[in-house]
């Protein structure tokens, strides 16, 4: 039928499928080689001026960039709390710029992680969000979604259209003060957990966009194995390919994954790391290239299947061109900044969208915006000149551009103008992070609840002094901007006078509680440089000696503290640490316990939850992991000091100081009662199939365990010992394992479950086979004929007798019924001879439609001989289907005369065009 009506279609006209137009191609091929060269960028620019005559104006209207991206650093917007106001005028002038001069929309960009300063550019006016890990630390993806889906729908309003993250990579190994630990930026250590949460993540952000912000998932192929931050030199991650796809890549392999079309929890875009990778870049060297400028190692990584899908239309971004390990593996001296060649080596290596910050070898922006323009018109230079970089050119903007239409459908139409932000709605959701602070609490010491009842036995009563220091690191957010604390020095004596002072429970009273700096912590401990470098040596002497008198009366000692980070600051020409004050905690248990003899103290890590070692933490009598700076989460701490929250004891990464290794943690929990379900009550006998699934395995923390974790599913014969039974592999989905067992014999087996530690607590029994029938006690006076039972192979379900190992069997089993009895096949009423004739007659039917249809179009004469085959034949086995009578006297010519009423109907067809 098929056939026919192909044939018949171009003579009747019928309507055919026409390939519908590619707008994105439509519009590459409307541009000049200027337009294409200016959508690979993403520039920075200083300053709020944005109008007409500005330089950013001029990026955008005469070199036509494809972005720009925002930052509080550059004194885009200050962060006060009109500050989504600012980008949302901001990110709409600079939109009309574009559209004025005929460029499609702009990419706006901006960093924001949680957790404020550094790795949030917006901090004034919105929602105080969390860090990733403290979001990781609640294991609740949920709570990641939500947060996905309040960020796109703040930045969204404020105009924002391209999100520089999640961070997706995995915190395997944690590394307290080490240069290249990434600390709270990542949601844990474990690469399921990081992707689970991660495209939770994406989704939330899509969907609170409402689909107008894309995502651009970092650092790929993967940081947290790293050797050191990119702020000083290139980073070296020393694994294989096959070490990579296990811990690394795994979370890409989830962000990029579509499990529907348009999947709204994959990631828009990839943003490539400076990092070189031993395994599979061979023996690293200092020449050799970061990932990020290596053709053939972008390639390697990108040809893994599980990215085959979303390399179709996934976006790759470089990360900020700028950056020192950049300038550095350029020119180890320092002594220039080659912009051309940094530009153009990142797009041959197979980065679309190009970031140009920090663009130049001095500071200044001057210099960094000539190299900008500069870059740009080498390029326009190349294009139609250098037919490699022409294609990869076309190939970039190609991808830039379906992702602007996948954001802005309505250019695909034809429309010049933008559709009007979302109803600004900015700061309102702070019960958000209210419930990730309470959820996140982690006990880190002592390891139980039982065992912190013993050693924190009540909270600080009326009268009893408190001592607290804080890590109050000041901060700005750019060269010319004010100073600020990220944790004030008394925020959590505020928390706790607020909940329990005069004002609330009035369980203390405000002259019981005092606050200092961890300044003023190293003063007391005499830390080397701190009082000879004070601006006042006598002022620091006694404030050192009052430090001292309150310590000594304390009976409460509480430590916030942040990360340790002692690391020079980025382009300092100084070795001096850049926050020399973040080790006092870790120098007071270590120098000075003896003042904290009969003391209670109490540790509260507002950053990461491993910068103690087993020495140092077990003088506490209780360190608490809140992983955030936001407010709510100086709240918890203090709920928690007062008993008033419960903490889990479960972090998301590894904590070597109190031996709480992720990795065993997350294995199958050998405490669990793990049950077989799936299975029916039918008998069949062998050989057959039986699909059963497990219970729910939980790990060790009690959560689901891992996608992918190994299990067996293992069959005992018990009525025939030594006779090997079923045993097949299979791994969790969900915390749940499916798998099938082939039975090959009858009798009763026991099933079992093993994973890891953990095994079923009471193996099932099942009946496999029919039992033998018992003799009737009357013989029959006459015995009927009975059928032979054939034996089936087909796979069917399994009864389960008993859950009990010496249990009774349940039940009787019924009679095996009686194979039905086969009717004789009919016989084929043509034979092959038959067959021949009618063929015969088909062909002279075929040849007369060939000569009938001389002086036809060639398509025309092979049509007609199509048909007649398909008019004889048709007619012989219509024939042969009815079964009619006839055969050799007939069957030749029922063919010969369905030949001939095709023939017939040819002639009357129109010639095809």
């Amino acid at each position: 039928m098929l056939l026919v009506i192909a044939l018949l279609a171009p003579a009747l006209r019928l309507p055919m499928a026409r390939a519908q137009p590619d707008p994105a191609r439509q519009l590459l091929d409307a541009m000049t080689p200027a337009e294409k060269v200016g959508q690979l960028f993403v520039v920075t620019f200083t300053g709020q001026e944005v109008g007409p005559n500005s330089e950013v104006a001029a990026l955008v209207q005469d070199e036509r960039v494809g972005g720009v991206a925002l930052l509080a650093a550059n004194q885009n917007f200050v962060n006060d709390e009109n500050a989504p106001f600012q980008v949302r005028d901001t990110s709409q002038q600079l939109q009309a710029l574009a559209l004025q001069s005929g460029s499609l929309p702009l990419f706006v960009a901006i960093d924001h992680e949680g957790d404020g300063w550094p790795y949030s550019r917006l901090t004034g006016g919105t929602t105080p969000l969390p860090n990733p890990m403290a979001v990781g630390a609640t294991w609740n993806p949920d709570l990641a979604r939500e947060m996905g889906h309040i960020t796109g729908q703040e930045l969204a309003a404020a105009g924002i259209n391209l999100l520089l993250g999640p961070d997706a990579d995995v915190l395997s190994e944690p590394r307290a003060a080490s240069r290249g630990d990434l600390g709270t930026r990542v949601f844990g250590g474990d690469p399921y957990w990081v992707g689970r949460m991660g495209r939770a993540y994406v989704a939330g952000v899509h969907e609170g966009s409402g689909g107008r912000m894309a995502t651009v998932a970092k650092h790929f192929p993967g940081h947290g194995g790293s050797d050191r931050l990119p702020d000083d030199e290139v980073a070296t991650v020393d694994k294989s390919l096959q070490e990579l796809r296990r811990i690394e890549l795994a979370p890409f392999f989830a962000v990029t994954r579509y499990e529907v079309p348009d999947d709204p929890a994959a990631t828009d875009a990839l943003m490539s790391s400076h990092i070189r990778y031993r395994g599979f870049q061979g023996n690293i060297r200092q020449f050799t290239a970061p990932i990020s400028f290596d053709p053939q190692g972008l390639r390697t990584i990108l040809a893994e299947e599980e990215f085959a899908q979303w390399r179709e239309r996934g976006l790759m971004v470089s990360d900020s061109l700028g950056v020192p390990a950049v300038k550095k593996y350029f020119d180890p001296t320092g002594q220039t900044f080659p912009h051309r060649q940094i530009a153009r080596d990142a797009l041959m290596a197979g980065n679309d969208l190009l970031i140009l910050a920090q663009f130049a070898r001095e500071d200044g922006w001057a210099p960094q915006l000539a190299n900008m323009r500069d870059a740009m018109a080498y390029f326009r230079e190349q294009y139609g000149t250098d037919r490699a970089f022409t294609e990869r050119v076309d190939e970039a903007v190609l991808k830039i551009i379906r992702l602007k239409l996948k954001l802005y459908p309505e250019f695909a139409e034809g429309a010049a103008t933008l559709p009007a932000l979302p109803e600004p709605t900015f700061g309102q959701r702070g019960a958000f992070t209210q419930a990730v602070a309470e959820q996140a609490l982690t006990l880190l010491f002592p390891r139980t609840l039982e065992e912190l009842d013993e050693r924190l036995p009540r909270a600080p009563l009326r009268g009893e002094p408190i001592v607290i220091f804080t890590d109050a690191r000041r901060v700005r957010d750019c060269f010319d901007c004010p100073y600020y604390q990220l944790l004030p020095t008394d925020a959590l004596q505020r928390a706790i006078l607020r909940r329990y002072g005069p004002e609330g429970t009035d369980q203390v009273t405000e002259a019981q509680i005092i606050s200092f700096s961890f300044e003023d912590l190293k003063l007391f401990l005499g830390a080397p440089g701190v009082l000879e470098n004070s601006a006042d040596p006598a002022a620091a002497t006694e404030r050192a000696e009052a430090v001292r008198n309150l310590v000594e009366r304390a009976e409460w000692i509480l430590l916030v503290m942040q990360d340790i980070n002692l690391s020079p600051a980025p382009g300092s020409q100084s070795q001096a640490p850049r926050y020399p004050e973040s080790d006092a905690a870790r120098l007071l248990l270590d120098a000075a316990a003896g003042s904290l003899f009969n003391k209670r103290v109490v540790a509260f890590a507002f950053n990461v939850p491993y910068q103690l070692d087993t020495t140092e933490i077990t003088k506490l009598s209780a360190a608490f992991a809140l992983y955030s700076k936001q407010e709510p989460f100086v709240d918890v701490a203090a709920r928690a000091l007062f008993r008033e929250l419960a903490p889990h004891t479960a972090p998301p990464v590894t904590v070597d100081a109190v031996n709480y290794d992720l990795p065993m943690q997350l294995e199958p929990d050998p405490n669990q009662t793990i049950t077989l379900e799936g299975i029916t009550n039918t008998l069949v006998s062998a050989p057959a199939e039986l699909d059963v699934s497990t219970s729910v395995i939980l790990d060790r923390n009690g959560h689901p365990v891992p996608d992918g974790t190994s299990v067996e599913m293992v069959g005992t014969w018990l009525d025939a010992p030594g006779t090997a039974g079923p045993r097949v592999a299979a791994t969790t989905t969900n915390g749940i394992a499916r798998a099938t067992l082939p039975l090959t014999m009858d009798g009763i087996m026991e099933l079992r479950v093993v994973a890891g530690q953990a095994e079923s607590e009471r193996p099932l029994v099942v009946q496999v086979g029919m039992p033998t029938p018992t003799p009737s006690a009357e013989p029959s006076a006459t015995p009927e004929p009975t059928a032979t039972r054939t034996a089936t192979s087909t796979p069917e379900s399994l009864s389960l007798v008993s859950d009990a190992v010496d249990g009774p069997l349940v039940g009787s089993l019924p009679d095996a019924p009686e194979a039905p009895t086969q009717p004789p096949a009919p016989e084929d009423p043509l034979s092959l001879f038959d067959f021949l004739l009618g063929a015969v007659g088909t062909l002279l039917a075929v040849g007369s439609a060939w000569r009938l249809s001389r002086g036809r179009p060639l398509t025309g004469r092979v049509r007609a001989a199509l048909l007649v085959v398909i008019g004889g034949m048709g007619s012989y086995l219509l024939w042969g289907a009815t079964g009619a009578a006839g055969g050799l006297l007939l069957a030749a010519p029922v063919a010969l005369l369905g030949a001939l009423l095709a023939l017939g109907i040819t002639r009357l067809l129109p010639e095809p065009r």
